[in-house]
């Protein structure tokens, strides 16, 4: 069984929770595992929150500056001490991080690369 990706309309194998050709999610990440401060970025985290390096790269380098833009204001919106309490917390360190969490911290990361395509300088 497969499931097609919303982003690049590949087909991906049904039990893994990101595209096998981007890395964007492809299953819905559960608010319930994010603390409630923390939801509004599970959006952008399921667009954004790419855990593999390249395809995060190479999604932040086929963006356009308005969607950069929308990626950092999505994170800019969220208390950042409140990020890095949950980042650093307890799921931080669990043998198998949830995909909400893999997806948050990655989000993170894709931000911080946004920000530096947007104003390199």
């Amino acid at each position: 069984m497969t499931l097609t990706c919303w982003r690049c309309r590949r087909d991906s194998p049904a039990d893994e929770p990101a595209c096998a050709w981007c890395g964007v999610w492809v299953v819905d990440l559960d608010p319930g595992r994010v603390p409630a401060p923390l939801r509004p970025l599970l959006g952008p985290a399921r667009r954004w929150g790419i855990a593999d390096d390249v395809f995060r790269v190479d999604a932040i380098d086929d963006a356009a500056p308005p969607e950069l833009d929308d990626l950092v204001h999505a994170v800019d919106g969220v208390d950042v001490e409140q990020i890095d309490a949950w980042l650093c917390g307890p799921e931080g360190d669990a043998g198998e991080p949830a995909n909400e969490y893999v997806a948050v911290s990655a989000l993170m990361m894709a931000a911080e690369l946004a920000r530096l395509r947007l104003d390199p300088f």
